[in-house]
């Protein structure tokens, strides 16, 4: 490939274009976004279908960040989240709110610790984790059962990736919510479009914190066409996940310390700080940017970590060549 340009695997965006077929389907959504449209019934009925739950239990967000920021404003006054993990969790902390950080990552994969937390009023969760890229769907939810007292968020933007989704239990819980997005799952972080699901009393709650025309016209429209093309995401999916896979096995047989992972990234530790920030500078030289440490998204991460999103076959591919040739001491 041309390495004349850079290859930017610092966020879990997917890389692949959208296909031609998002496009072509827009046209009847333009021609209707003269027109303020509040959250459109024609996606939520589709979201209906998809998740076999009641319409009044979604509401339609720009992105799952728009849905953190609802409920942080709602139920926000003694957040807990479980590091590391999303960054903008941490908004709690902007709007009022107390925070409790609890780091949750091991030596050989994240795992949380299960148990009530009587001081929460909301609890953040990402199933499955970002960065890391793992959790235990078990473990979700004896969180769940455990902290009735608290709205228990679980954010699914990466929940199309493994076969961990909590959504059909929402309706057994009425004090937990799950968000889901378009962002991961079919590629479209620019159109940010997400959803809640919930029970009602929490929707209402939290939707005096929303905009009352908060959704992109085009974004649903986009999401509408994604959806009649399931098939087509699936096979993307698959084919990052085959990515994913084999790009951590090649990490293994080069002596990385790397976690297990189920999104479309991986994480690599490293015994110090040192020799992180070397591979990330060696990786620079190079023409790949990466996640290190802290920030791009993450938070509860030190200077010792690494972080790939997993990019085209082609960048894939180049980032392997790139990474035989580097000079390193073994990492145990």
């Amino acid at each position: 490939m041309d390495t004349s340009g850079t290859i930017n695997l610092q966020y879990s965006t997917i890389k692949n274009p959208l296909p031609d077929f998002i496009y072509e389907g827009l046209q009847k959504f333009s021609n209707g976004a003269n027109l303020y449209r509040p959250q459109p019934q024609q996606l939520v009925e589709k979201l209906t279908r998809k998740h076999n739950i009641p319409k009044e239990m979604i509401y339609l967000t720009a992105g799952c960040d728009e849905a953190i920021q609802m409920f942080a404003h709602a139920y926000g006054r003694h957040a807990y989240i479980f590091t590391p993990t999303y960054t903008v969790y941490t908004d709690v902390e902007v709007f009022g709110g107390k925070l409790t950080q609890l780091y949750s990552l091991t030596n050989d994969a994240y795992s949380i610790r299960i148990q009530p937390y009587p001081e929460a009023t909301l609890i953040y969760l990402a199933n499955p984790n970002n960065p890391s890229g793992f959790t235990q769907k078990k473990n979700v939810i004896e969180l769940i059962k455990a902290n009735a007292h608290a709205i228990v968020v679980i954010d699914e933007a990466y929940g199309d990736f493994a076969d961990l989704s909590v959504v059909d239990e929402v309706i057994n819980y009425p004090h937990m919510a799950v968000f889901r997005s378009f962002s991961k799952s079919y590629g479209m972080a620019g159109n940010r479009i997400g959803y809640v699901i919930a029970h009602p009393h929490v929707i209402e709650r939290v939707k005096k914190y929303s905009q009352w025309a908060n959704v992109s016209y085009l974004s649903v429209g986009a999401a509408m066409v994604a959806l009649d093309h399931e098939k087509y995401f699936i096979k993307m999916r698959e084919d990052i996940s085959k990515r994913r896979d084999q790009f951590l096995s090649f990490l293994k047989t080069l002596k990385f310390s790397v976690f297990p992972s189920y999104i479309n990234a991986t994480l690599i530790k490293f015994p110090t700080e040192t020799e992180a920030i070397q591979f990330v500078a060696y990786l620079k030289d190079n023409n790949i940017i990466c996640s290190h440490g802290n920030g791009n998204s993450n938070v509860g991460l030190t200077a010792s970590f690494v972080r790939f999103a997993i990019g085209t076959e082609e960048q894939m591919i180049y980032v392997q060549k790139v990474l035989q040739n580097y000079n390193y001491r073994k990492i145990i």
